[in-house]
């Protein structure tokens, strides 16, 4: 992966691998949206409830903010899906693109990091644990989004 700036544009060129992986990760994403249940934390992490201290409160903000919320994360993610299916080796993005990049692989490290349980104190990647593969994938996703950050930032 490499991620450039030049003149206003973000060039974000993908190996044939990396692209292949997040097709994948979008439409396992994709999946999930549509399937998780209402206590999933995966589901409670990207739809957080707007109030905490209040459950009613915080219902009546989830049944008016959620479905248009669902609507646009999935909408997102189609369009970054959409950009890799053309099967191009680097991708020309202008801000609003990045944008939309960056909040889809905020929404993939926060399903992936909610699963492996992911805090400030968690420890370095054993390679021999069964998790080490989903871990792997966690870390280039931050890099990814690092990278993308940064060519913003200038």
């Amino acid at each position: 992966m490499k991620v450039s700036r030049r003149r206003g544009v973000v060039r974000l060129k993908l190996e044939p691998p990396e692209s292949a992986l997040l097709v994948g990760l979008f439409d396992d994403l994709a999946e999930a949206l549509e399937e998780l249940s209402p206590d999933d934390p995966v589901r409670r992490r990207l739809y957080p409830d707007g109030h905490r201290d209040d459950a009613a409160v915080a219902r009546e903000f989830r049944e008016l903010t959620e479905s248009s919320l669902h609507e646009e994360r999935t909408l997102r993610l189609g369009q970054c899906r959409a950009e890799l299916e053309l099967g191009q080796a680097s991708l020309e993005l202008g801000d609003d693109e990045v944008r939309r990049w960056l909040q889809v692989t905020n929404d993939l490290r926060l399903a992936i990091g909610t699963r492996l349980g992911v805090t400030e104190e968690s420890m370095p990647i054993d390679p021999d644990s069964p998790d080490a593969q989903a871990w792997a994938i966690y870390h280039w996703l931050s890099a990814l989004q690092d990278a993308l950050v940064d060519s913003v930032m200038g």
